[in-house]
């Protein structure tokens, strides 16, 4: 269902259309001299760095990336084409002078092999226009990491590209291994383009030597309408031919959902695809399309109303190279660009700051509407196209973006952050910064810092939204094992404070647990202050002792996740573990819980629980992966200096083997929990504690 938004006041269509046109003509080159000059102080404000560390050139990318490339079949017979022809005139969908068709459909020698779908058009006549109802075909070139020594050969085109290690036939893909997934990035070319036209197949190749299987549909924009790129500078040929304008921006999105369909129902492709990591990139008017596709509303009337097409939840996020944002007389995405309120995509663009086509300014307009992680580069001088001059810096700043908001890569989120330019090529530097560090997500396992200094006690955060939820290992006055906790809320960026509180329950092998039983007194108070994602203070009084510990993120294993909150709202999809957990179903036992860190493999949990007087008593247990969805390890009760002991001697800390644990998960969301403490032995199912919701999900 598609959504409508009407801003166009009480004018009739053709009113506005009389006056919208009457501006344009009246917009003379004075005023756009004037516009520019705008631009550049606007560009200048904007440019302001915004985050810590905002000088950081970073070193280009090594092109191409590590793994040889190769695709998917795209065989064609290039004997059907006449000599007033070309090639791409087929690719692009161009039709022929007499108003007959062209489409690379009527090329192809083995359409059986070939990747192809179809998408039918809602029956909206004023989105759609006269392609309302219809169903339109499409065909899609995926390009993917192979083996290093992949003997297929190269696929030669009548324009001198090659189609690396082509498949023929019936092929399968031959990727590098047959159990990684990864991750899927969906390739939207620009206005009339295709991806086996200009650079594009280049783009697609270098973008699947990182590890990326890259889908591109074949758009065939002129179809619908034979609209060239200069005619986008024309805002009045673009409004005298607004319906079929329309058509074609909306069917374009559409034919990017269809694209994943493809490829996750295929049983060539899905095995080899990671769902839960999906992206795109997109070139000109792809970058509108990738956006549309997130739910962005599109300029769909004279009054500059705007409509949305689709939503598509799986989409992660996106890059776009000279994204089409419309001109400042007809923004793409409805009056000011609000088409784009509300939606959340993480979205990088790059642009050209003399680009007359997709100009910065508009697109600096549409950045600031977006209520989600974003990033504006501009490229100084480029115009609108591919500028080979920045061809690193383009691919630098494109793979870190989607290695850190597709992948999760916590080594690209850290770039990205402190990135304000790349070392050689072209001149580019930051328009609108990188604000993902506000939703920087501080879950995890934390210690005393420097790193063992205080070693035998710790802090656990399960961070949800605005709000940590804390537990403390620590010990009493006597040296037993201890915990608080709280519920700590965001008071200023970075910053959180609540109330620890000492809790009193049933003894952790009590069948059944009544939570009526628990209860709770408050013993202080504590806040937390984050200088990055891997660095913050301690500050807490606890019975009138006042005390400070500076904390680390602690490391235990060979990659470190990173979590998300909001973006996933299916728990179950989650593929990493770290969360808070407690008896399911939710709540049934509250008043215990367990807390889990998961790197490289490995799960490091910290359950707090009762002793058999009641008491708080937290165990530990280092889990590792058995099979999959399942750990074990040995369960430590463990003694040490009280919380205020200074200094904290970690000599002191002793360990004692009270039992095992083994966590079987079914699903990212639900799992059982089977120990054995002190001869007892039990089984517990586990679920995701979500206090603020849909939660976070780490990867």
């Amino acid at each position: 269902m598609r959504h409508r938004e009407s801003r166009g006041g009480f004018q009739s269509e053709r009113q506005a259309a009389a006056g919208f046109m009457m501006y344009v003509v009246r917009t003379s080159a004075i005023e756009r001299s004037l516009a520019v000059v705008a631009l550049a102080a606007c560009l200048a404000f904007a440019g302001a760095p915004a985050h810590a560390d905002s000088r950081v050139v970073v070193s280009p990318l090594t092109l191409p990336g590590p793994y040889s490339v190769a695709c998917s079949n795209i065989s064609q017979d290039f004997g059907r084409v006449a000599s007033d022809e070309s090639a791409e005139d087929y690719w692009d969908g161009r039709p022929r002078a007499n108003g007959t068709s062209r489409y690379v459909t009527d090329l192809l020698s083995d359409p059986a092999n070939t990747l192809t779908f179809s998408v039918n058009a809602p029956a909206d006549g004023d989105l759609y226009a006269s392609f309302a109802g219809r169903t339109v075909a499409y065909v899609v070139l995926a390009c993917y990491p192979t083996t290093a020594d992949n003997a297929r050969l190269d696929y030669a085109l009548p324009t001198g590209e090659l189609v690396p290690h082509m498949q023929r036939g019936a092929d399968a893909p031959l990727l590098p291994d047959e159990t990684t997934r990864f991750p899927l990035l969906l390739f939207s070319h620009g206005l009339n383009g295709s991806p086996l036209s200009g650079d594009d197949v280049h783009a697609l190749t270098v973008l699947a030597s990182f590890g990326y299987i890259v889908a591109a549909p074949f758009h065939g924009d002129p179809r619908f309408l034979d609209l060239s790129v200069d005619d986008l500078r024309e805002v009045g040929y673009v409004l005298f031919n607004l319906r079929d304008f329309l058509a074609l921006q909306a069917l374009r999105p559409l034919s990017l959902s269809a694209t994943i369909d493809l490829l996750l129902a295929d049983p060539q492709w899905r095995d080899h695809i990671d769902a839960s990591r999906i992206g795109a990139f997109g070139a000109s008017m792809g970058g509108e399309s990738t956006l549309l596709m997130a739910g962005a509303g599109v300029t769909s009337s004279l009054g500059l109303s705007w409509s949305t097409v689709t939503k598509d939840v799986r989409l992660r996020a996106a890059v776009g190279y000279v994204p089409y944002f419309g001109q400042p007389l007809l923004p793409a995405f409805g009056r000011d660009q609000h088409g784009l309120d509300g939606v959340v995509l993480p979205y990088l663009a790059i642009s050209g700051t003399a680009d007359t086509t997709a100009p910065i300014v508009a697109t600096l307009q549409g950045m600031y509407q977006l209520a989600g992680t974003r990033e504006l580069v501009a490229l100084v001088g480029v115009t609108h196209g591919f500028d080979v001059a920045s061809t690193n810096d383009i691919f630098t700043w494109t793979l870190t973006f989607l290695d850190a908001e597709v992948r999760g890569d916590p080594a690209a989120l850290r770039k990205l952050l402190s990135m304000a330019s790349v070392a050689g090529g072209g001149n580019d530097y930051v328009v609108v910064p990188y604000n993902g560090a506000a939703a920087l997500n501080y879950g995890g396992l934390w210690w005393n810092a420097p790193a063992e200094s205080e070693s035998g006690w710790g802090i656990n955060f399960a961070h949800q939204g605005d709000v940590i939820f804390a537990t403390w290992f620590t010990y009493d006055v006597g040296g037993k094992a201890w915990w608080l906790s709280m519920t700590a809320t965001k008071t200023a960026t970075g910053s959180y404070s609540g109330t620890l509180y000492q809790t009193h329950g049933p003894a952790f092998d009590t069948v059944p647990f009544d939570p009526a039983k628990v209860t709770r007194t408050p013993v202080g108070s504590a806040t937390l202050t984050f200088a990055d994602v891997d660095d913050a203070t301690f500050a807490y009084t606890v019975n009138g002792v006042a005390q400070t510990k500076t904390l680390v993120r602690e490391v235990f294993g060979s990659r470190v996740p990173v979590c998300t909150f909001g973006v996933q709202t299916s728990q179950a999809l989650a593929t990493n573990y770290q969360d808070l957990w407690w008896a399911t179903p939710g709540g049934s036992e509250s008043g215990w819980g367990i807390n889990l860190t998961e790197q490289g493999g490995i799960i490091f949990g910290t359950w707090f629980t009762y002793d058999l007087d009641g008491t708080p008593l937290w165990l530990s247990v280092t889990a590792t992966k058995t099979a999959t969805g399942s750990y074990s390890g040995t369960l430590y009760q463990t003694y040490g200096p009280a919380f205020n002991a200074v200094p904290f001697d970690p000599a002191r800390v002793t360990r004692k083997m009270v039992g095992t644990a083994t966590f079987t998960f079914s699903d990212g969301a639900n799992g059982t929990f089977a120990y054995t403490v002190n001869g007892v032995s039990q089984v517990k199912a586990i679920t995701r504690e979500v206090f603020v919701s849909p939660g976070t999900v780490c990867q």
